[in-house]
């Protein structure tokens, strides 16, 4: 029997205010073709982990929630390019990816099969201002503070996990919004290099913020589309946008992280995220050297004030028990991160029927396509102030062919 459907969680009471303005954010590991093999998923139906059945119930979940951006970990490039944007471009969304970094080193044809991250976005409400891939190792080996470390070298090189962040506006209203994708390393024993990798996440957010606290207004914000030979009416006039917003400084920006941790809530990485700050001696560095990570009187920080959307519904009847699931692990790994001081979060989507999760030995099965939950957040902005520079809404072309490969 299949599960009853996954209800929507409403954070707020009473009437909510109709002028606020909400998005959301969906965020997905859909479990990349190459890593769903029988060897790892035996328990399962063969027919269930087959790429065609799988692809299309990732598709159909993301049309069912209908979010206003997506992020998706675990994409390889030939299916973002052959499946995903040709399908989401019916939905109205347009979308960025970077595979992990290995696929530079690869022909074009194994390159394809590289997994990394992508995000979709509602294109006919938000313009995309700018995209960057921030490259885990390449920022941190090239640190002054971290050359000629052999822990660098010998832990953080050889992965090649990456984070995307890209910056949006709002067509009608001006607002903008951080909005960051990524997928850390799996392995338990190297908690050390996860918290590297965040740490060298955040930091990175944090400088392209500085940059966007500055970015010049954008003029031209009309979302152009195809005319519908069908239609029997004139289109109702949109109303007129907004001038673009200003802030105050990088924190004021609203920002959004959405992330396979491939960590626990009790994790240093989760610490760092939540709390802002890791002490250079934390337990999980293992008493390695990681530059300021690690030095006397350094350690890691962020300036942002960040709180995991899922732990809003903590203590209660509809908490989410898990993200990832499988017969030897279950537990939260993925989370959507917020910036309190900018927005709201008003809703979740809801956990797994528990009646249906009684009869399951793990993920992924017929009704579940992936061994992670897929996510959805909903926010409200809490608002900032007009700009009055100009700047043209800019081309980026094709979407990215950047690289980048897999496996937690």
């Amino acid at each position: 029997m299949p599960p009853n459907a996954r209800e929507v969680v409403e954070l707020q009471e009473g009437e909510t205010n109709p002028n606020q303005e909400r998005f959301k954010v969906y965020s997905f590991n859909i479990l990349s073709d190459q890593a769903c093999t029988r060897k790892m998923y035996g328990y399962s139906a063969i027919q269930a982990l087959d790429w065609d059945y799988r692809k299309e119930q990732i598709l159909a979940d993301i049309r069912r929630n209908d979010a206003d951006f997506v992020c998706l970990q675990e994409v390889d490039t030939e299916t973002f390019r052959e499946f995903f944007s040709m399908k989401l471009a019916y939905d109205e969304y347009k979308g960025i990816h970077w595979p992990r970094t290995r696929a530079k080193t690869m022909s074009e044809k194994d390159a394809k099969m590289v997994d990394g991250c992508a995000t979709f976005f509602k294109s006919n409400k938000y313009i995309l201002l700018d995209k960057q891939l921030i490259d885990f190792k390449s920022v941190a080996i090239n640190r002054p503070d971290m050359k000629n470390q052999h822990d660098i070298f010998n832990r953080v090189m050889p992965r090649d996990h990456i984070g995307v962040v890209t910056f949006f506006e709002n067509r009608q209203t001006g607002s903008r919004l951080i909005l960051v994708n990524t997928h850390l390393f799996w392995d338990p024993a190297y908690a050390d290099v996860k918290l590297v990798q965040t740490a060298v996440l955040i930091s990175e957010v944090s400088r392209l913020a500085e940059k966007y606290a500055t970015w010049p207004a954008c003029k031209d914000k009309k979302a152009y589309v195809l005319a519908d030979e069908n239609a029997d009416q004139e289109a109702i006039p949109e109303p007129t946008p907004q001038p673009s917003k200003e802030y105050a400084n990088k924190s004021a920006i609203p920002l959004v992280i959405c992330a396979d941790q491939n960590s626990t809530p009790d994790s240093s990485v989760f610490e760092l995220l939540s709390k802002g700050a890791v002490r250079p001696n934390h337990p999980e560095l293992g008493g390695r050297s990681y530059g300021n990570f690690t030095k006397e009187g350094g350690g890691i920080e962020h300036p942002f004030s960040l709180r995991s959307a899922y732990t809003n519904l903590d203590k209660t009847p509809e908490a989410v028990p898990f993200t990832n699931y499988v017969p030897t692990f279950k537990g939260i790994i993925d989370h959507i991160w917020y910036s309190t001081n900018a927005l709201e979060n008003i809703s979740l989507l809801g956990q797994v029927d528990p009646e249906y999760m009684k009869t399951v030995p793990g993920f992924p099965n017929y009704h579940h396509p992936s061994d992670h939950l897929s996510l959805m957040a909903e926010f409200a902005v809490k608002g900032s102030k007009p700009k009055q520079k100009l700047l043209t809404e800019p081309d980026f072309g094709p979407s990215s062919r950047n690289n980048d490969r897999r496996r937690n």
